[in-house]
């Protein structure tokens, strides 16, 4: 008899068990039915290049309370899931595992630094996640995967135009080059050192530095044997950059510096006027007072209570929020319409300039030629 009772309970556990799955799974299913459409961001959010991800971060947030306020898409809000990639392969590639594999997201935004984005890439790639990078800028995420895509340009372009401008317009016949050794500083090293030479031009000194080093004073002083015309140097990050330019100018060297976008950032330059005056900087060109770079950036100055550092990161990462929007409005959330929807962009209305993707899903932008004059970016070209 009391065998016959404990199958009886046993039975009876069972069928309530499986009652409470079935159940949840009701609950689940009912809950991605009217619930959200997750996204996964990954951006590094501490360190030195947490400069960049925060206000990233900042200007996707913004994206997503303008849209979620005017009631989402199709009923369905935008849920974004932060991770920090720290601006590193390593991470990156842990975050899009942590995002693909337990978030189950469909698209990515980020990273912000090139390293990580190609870390993350193999993982968003073998899985046909969509990842769209507001500011990785690296020749190598052109061919990162078909699903890899982003709002700011190549530097495939900001090499050639930073030789050509220390070459042609400086009238620089003898470069030295001082980088960091990342995907983002190596890329541009890359272009500058290949176009300077076809130009005409003589790389006589290459030096490289690693993300942890602060002592650049070896790398210094070759170059100041080295007696060149022109210095191109180009950091990660600003904290790295600035160290880097207080020992040059110790060590007496004056030449005329060419860098990227990394240094001539507002309130980098506002901070640090002595260290930055007379360098030269090659940034994705914005236009701050157009309708949507002007409401963009003056909401982003409410929110932070602060002055936007890189008003076009903020405003690329802003875009790729929207584009992403577009894309599951016209197709739902489908990773591989998406992706279509994106090849297809033309002449996109965004806020921070017009952008059209190409082949390779980078987009077609300008870039302006910026000066440091009396604490302030000045354009040049």
């Amino acid at each position: 008899m009391r065998k016959i009772i404990l199958v009886i309970l046993t039975i009876f556990v069972l069928i309530l068990t499986a009652c409470a799955v079935q159940q949840q799974q009701s609950i689940e299913e009912e809950k991605e039915l009217v619930g959200t459409y997750k996204i996964g961001v990954m951006l590094p959010l501490t360190g030195d290049a947490a400069a960049y991800g925060i206000s990233e971060q900042r200007g996707i947030k913004i994206a997503l309370d303008e849209i979620n306020a005017k009631g989402g898409i199709n009923g369905r809000k935008l849920e974004a899931i932060y991770e920090d990639s720290k601006c590193n392969p390593k991470d990156g590639n842990a975050a899009a595992q942590k995002l693909v594999n337990i978030d189950k997201v469909k698209v990515i935004i980020g990273g912000a630094c090139s390293g990580e984005t190609l870390g993350a890439a193999p993982i968003t790639e073998a899985n046909k996640v969509i990842l769209i990078s507001p500011t990785a800028s690296s020749p190598d995420v052109t061919n990162a995967g078909d699903f890899v895509f982003r709002t700011y340009p190549t530097d495939a372009y900001a090499g050639i135009i930073a030789s050509e401008y220390a070459y042609n317009d400086l009238q620089a016949r003898k470069a030295a080059l001082v980088t960091e050794t990342t995907d983002y500083a190596q890329g541009l090293r890359k272009v500058f050192k290949e176009n300077f030479a076809k130009l005409g031009g003589e790389i006589v000194v290459d030096e490289t530095y690693n993300p942890e080093d602060t002592d650049f004073r070896t790398q210094v002083t070759k170059v100041k044997s080295a007696e060149p015309d022109l210095m191109y140097i180009v950091p990660q990050t600003p904290a790295k950059g600035l160290l880097l330019l207080k020992q040059m100018k110790e060590l007496g060297l004056n030449q005329p510096i060419v860098t990227a976008e990394v240094l001539i950032g507002k309130k980098n330059v506002v901070d640090n006027p002595t260290d930055l005056e007379g360098i030269i900087g090659v940034e994705l060109k914005f236009d701050e007072k157009t309708p949507k770079a002007s409401a963009l950036l003056s909401k982003y100055k409410q929110v932070s209570g602060e002055d936007p550092e890189f008003p076009s990161f903020i405003a690329t990462a802003y875009d790729a929020v929207n584009l992403i929007a577009d894309a599951i409005i016209q197709n739902g959330y489908d990773s591989e319409k998406i992706r279509d929807y994106l090849y297809a962009v033309k002449d996109y209305d965004g806020a921070a300039g017009k952008i059209t993707i190409d082949e390779n899903g980078d987009p077609i932008m300008e870039y302006s030629i910026l000066q440091v004059k009396n604490s302030q970016p000045v354009m040049l070209k």
